[in-house]
């Protein structure tokens, strides 16, 4: 793989860079749509994220709304982990070549299962400054993918390898107005590292180049010689957030917050392997290692709920967030080299996540048990657009948690969810016109434990 020379990257980019690498054993599978990643709270992953812009007991609110920053008196840590065990297997049902050359069946196998376990970790942090003044710290991952795919499946050509990592570095202050109204702001400094590999039929590519006959005197048939491409690259980019929080009452509390897009333009490298009987094909300034650019806008969010405790033991939450995924409408990568773009049609469409939760209080509030329920859209709009790079479907998370204040001082959370999903019909063409056809199983479980510490 070429690499950049790194004294000629700025000096920001190359930390950043560094500490993309120390985290890539915890590059997540996108559990909510598309590409987000929700598990930023255990505690509020136990009843579905349901309170999470009201929430002020956790410092997960420097993410979901920074407004309630203002509740904390002192000083709040959150620390989280999460372990993620997803499923998705690919089944065929009619995976073709163009029907140019016949619509001959793509051979292979269908890919194997998902990933292993996967971790993701995130830290918040929050201090008092004055009574009406606070200050916030946040470091997680809100975006993320991974998935791979055996080199021989039927869907080589479309995706083997896909990873995606963002480090989001997320300061924020928030401001008591009044005794019932606060606002808050953050700055977010994002870091994106990518990676995306497919085979190449040179079979295929060589007929309209070289000619039918040149090609099978070389042995250059389709799905007989393949190549490899691996696309790397990384970005920072900035954004910000802002929130306000209102207390009704002692017992009810609203919540509202919005996180801006960001923009990634992504420099990186094409490193091609192409079969010795195929280098002909080069020779145009084709498939041949060079740079890369790419332009990707993650999109902005709108995060509203409300919460309300219902005598000693109860408490209900509900929330709603609209994402503006309708931003990604292709993903197009620009070789400075006679290569031509590299395109994935995606034409997502924006999408809303619905979420209702309770929890129980016990006698002396030393255990809270919650449990929740969402509804997650996918903003994949049809099999025709739904890539094997983000086999992505509608969810259904049923949720489950505890709280268990173990000191004055520290609380611990854990919490468990199982995410449903119904099969994922995909029709998918790749550049050399084939057709990935069939349909995706998946399911997702996530366990979560946090800790707490108030100083």
């Amino acid at each position: 793989m070429i690499k950049q020379n790194c004294s000629a990257e700025p000096f920001y980019l190359h930390c950043f860079r560094y500490l993309g690498g120390l985290f890539l054993c915890f590059t997540p599978l996108a559990h909510s749509a598309g590409i987000a990643i929700m598990e930023q709270s255990v505690k509020e992953l136990g009843q579905a994220f349901s309170g999470a812009p009201t929430n002020f007991t956790d410092a997960s609110m420097v993410f979901f709304n920074p407004a309630a920053m203002s509740q904390i008196r002192g000083k709040l840590v959150s620390t989280a982990g999460y372990v993620i065990a997803p499923s998705a297997v690919f089944h065929d049902s009619a995976s073709q070549l163009s029907p140019a050359l016949g619509g001959v069946p793509l051979s292979g196998n269908n890919g194997g299962n998902s990933p292993d376990l996967v971790s993701v970790p995130n830290v918040y942090f929050v201090q008092e400054l004055t009574p009406r003044l606070a200050f916030g710290f946040g470091f997680n991952s809100p975006y993320g993918m991974r998935n791979s795919y055996q080199p021989d499946w039927k869907g080589r050509y479309q995706a083997l390898d896909s990873e995606l990592l963002t480090l989001n570095f997320n300061p924020s202050l928030s401001f008591k107005v009044t005794e019932r109204l606060s606002v808050g702001a953050g700055f977010n400094v994002q870091y994106l590292d990518t990676k995306l590999t497919n085979a190449i039929d040179f079979g295929t590519i060589c007929l309209p180049v070289l000619g039918p006959i040149t090609c099978a005197g070389q042995g250059l048939l389709p799905q007989s010689f393949d190549g490899h491409v691996s696309l790397n690259g990384d970005s920072v980019g900035f954004g910000y957030n802002f929130g306000a929080f209102y207390t009704l009452n002692q017992n009810t509390r609203f919540g509202v917050s919005y996180r801006s897009r960001i923009t990634h333009d992504v420099h990186g490298h094409a490193n091609f392997s192409v079969p010795d009987n195929a280098s002909a094909l080069t020779l145009g300034g084709s498939f041949i290692d060079t740079k890369t650019r790419t332009s990707v806008t993650l999109p902005d969010s709108v995060l509203f709920g409300f919460s309300h405790r219902m005598g000693s033991h109860w408490e209900v939450s509900a929330d709603a967030l609209w994402t503006h995924w309708s931003l990604i409408r292709e993903l197009r990568t620009d070789f400075l080299s006679a290569q031509r773009d590299d395109v994935m049609d995606l034409r997502w469409k924006d999408t809303w996540r619905l979420a209702a939760g309770i929890n129980y209080f016990s006698e002396d509030n030393k255990w809270i048990f919650r449990t929740g329920f969402a509804y997650d859209q996918t903003p994949v709009p049809d099999s025709l657009h739904r890539s094997p790079r983000i086999p992505d479907n509608d969810r259904y998370w049923l949720t489950a948690g505890v709280t268990y204040a173990l000191f004055r001082n520290i609380t611990l959370h854990a919490a468990y969810a199982h995410l449903f999903m119904g099969d994922a019909a995909i029709n998918h063409r790749g550049t050399t016109g084939d057709f990935l056809i069939g349909q995706y199983a998946e399911q997702i479980n996530i366990g979560g434990l946090q800790m707490d510490w108030r100083f």
